[in-house]
């Protein structure tokens, strides 16, 4: 639609350059109806001119093609003058219907719409609509007595399992609605199964508790080689993490494979609080550890259930149960190892670092006291973003829960 200038109106002057506006979305959404109604005020009067849409293009920032379309929407039915621009036809949307056709197809989204197709023209060929009312985007029951698709596609749902949509929306609509209504997990649990999905889906997270009341314990290897006794040998780190302040609460560092000593050694200086473990530490209320032999030992065993604490095997490949411990796993890994002399990545490069080392291998000494000075950082500087700027002692000094404590002759039994 296009407005014709009045003779006895001189020309416009020339417009200033457009420039990004001052307001917010909201504020710019707000002034669209009173724009409009201006608009068409000066339309009756016989006033309207190019530059009027010009400016109130350039003060909504939109274009002017766009005001144009609000003044002929705003003529035809009135009632878009208090909402211009905004969203009158119901959006289409995915189904519980469509997403069984999805599991059926496996994912198929293309082979999903042409069934939708083949099903709503075998229903116009069968009996013409009775109801033209009926609201866009939705499905009805499907009737089993209806006759066969007229194009018989191979594979898919039956016929009784696919919905009958008035109108079908096109394949663009239909994929565009596929990618904003199904998640990604979704998509690659209808392709490849349920472990696809689960390498994308978002775990729920625990709910937090107090301080002391679940503990996770783990092991994590160095991508490293130090000096221990003339041998290059991969030192481990076993540690115990408080799930409720991110607190590490003792650790043990291991030259070679760690054993039911290295736990029960961690384990000592967790429980323990006075120097040199303090100030985190107490009885645990629950532990948490996968199912690795030396966590599994009757000695460890035997050390938790006397120190009264319920203990929780995890079952096999089930890393994200126990999300604090193999986080900090994976942050030591980024922020401490990456920097030591020797690192070596887990994935190789494609065009492997034959330059010579510059520094020889860390002894086993300076590894642990790396380690050490790093958990010391962790519980003292470093701030998770679960705890909204506390650090992790900060947040076990805050916490009133009271602590158990035990003397130190009480627990030398079980760190041999």
């Amino acid at each position: 639609m296009t407005a014709t200038t009045p003779d006895h109106n001189p020309a416009p002057a020339p417009s200033p350059p457009p420039s990004d506006p001052d307001l917010d979305p909201a504020s710019l959404t707000a002034l669209r109806a009173p724009a409009v109604r201006r608009l068409l005020a000066l339309r009756a009067e016989r006033r309207l001119t190019r530059a009027h849409v010009r400016t109130t293009a350039q003060c909504l920032n939109v274009s002017e093609r766009t005001v144009w379309r609000w003044l002929a929407e705003a003529t035809a039915i009135p009632e878009t003058a208090a909402r211009p621009g905004a969203r009158r036809t119901v959006r289409f949307e995915i189904t519980a219907e469509i997403r069984v056709l999805l599991a059926y197809w496996h994912g198929n989204a293309s082979a999903v719409h042409r069934e939708l197709v083949a099903r709503a023209r075998a229903a116009a060929d069968t009996e013409p609509p009775k109801d033209t009312g009926t609201q866009t985007g939705t499905s009805t029951s499907i009737d089993p007595g209806l006759s066969q698709p007229a194009a018989c596609l191979p594979g898919g749902a039956p016929p009784a399992a696919v919905p009958l949509l008035d109108p079908v929306p096109s394949l663009p609509t239909f994929l565009r609605a596929l990618r904003r209504d199904v998640t990604a997990g979704e998509r690659a649990g209808y392709r490849h199964g349920p472990e696809a999905a689960r390498a994308l889906d978002v775990f729920a997270k625990r709910p937090r508790a107090w301080r002391n009341h679940v503990w996770e314990a783990d092991h994590v290897q160095a991508p490293l080689r130090v000096e221990a006794d003339g041998d290059l040998v991969p030192p481990y780190v076993t540690w115990f993490i408080d799930c409720a302040t991110k607190a590490i609460t003792g650790l043990a560092v291991t030259p070679g494979t760690p054993t039911r000593a290295s736990v029960l050694a961690a384990l000592r200086s967790a429980v323990l609080r006075t120097d040199p473990y303090g100030p985190v530490g107490g009885l645990p209320e629950h532990v948490r550890f996968d199912r690795g032999r030396d966590f599994l030992s009757r000695t460890v065993t035997a050390a938790l259930t006397a120190l009264d604490a319920d203990i929780t095997v995890l079952p096999p490949y089930s890393p994200h149960l126990k999300g604090s411990i193999e986080n900090l796993n994976h942050c030591v890994s980024r922020m401490l190892f990456t920097a030591l002399p020797g690192y070596t990545p887990k994935k190789p490069l494609r065009r492997p670092d034959r330059r010579p080392e510059t520094a020889p291998p860390m002894s086993f000494e300076a590894f642990t006291e790396h380690v050490l000075a790093w958990a010391q950082w962790w519980n003292t500087e470093h701030q998770p973003a679960e705890l909204h700027g506390a650090t992790p002692l900060e947040a076990w000094q805050a916490d009133p829960t009271p602590l158990n404590d035990v003397p130190a002759a009480d627990v030398w039994t079980f760190t041999l």
